[in-house]
């Protein structure tokens, strides 16, 4: 338990010039902004695997052609604003009551 507390709690996000970062103590991802099309906030279940997100109420980053992650920056709507900043094309959206 405390294993994974230390994982969770170490997550960072960074954006840097045209690519999102993601950084556990055990994993990263590079994203490249461009290629993001939606960000969709609500309440998922989640697989293994695509989960960098301590909490149940998380982003869901879209991109690629279908490839997604889930992810829980600190201030969502700065995270947000950033990436559409750099690619205004990037959809987002939602759940009601969130």
């Amino acid at each position: 338990m405390l294993l994974a507390r230390y994982i969770w709690g170490n997550v960072t996000y960074a954006i840097d010039d045209d690519v999102l970062r993601i950084s556990t103590p055990l994993k990263s991802l590079v994203i490249s902004i461009d290629n993001i099309k939606k960000i969709r906030r609500g309440k998922f279940w989640v697989e293994s695997g695509r989960n960098y997100s301590a909490t149940y109420i998380k982003l869901r980053i879209i991109y690629d052609r279908n490839s997604y992650i889930y992810v829980s920056p600190e201030d969502e709507e700065l995270f947000v604003d950033t990436l559409q900043a750099i690619n205004p094309n990037i959809e987002y959206s939602s759940e009601r009551g969130l």
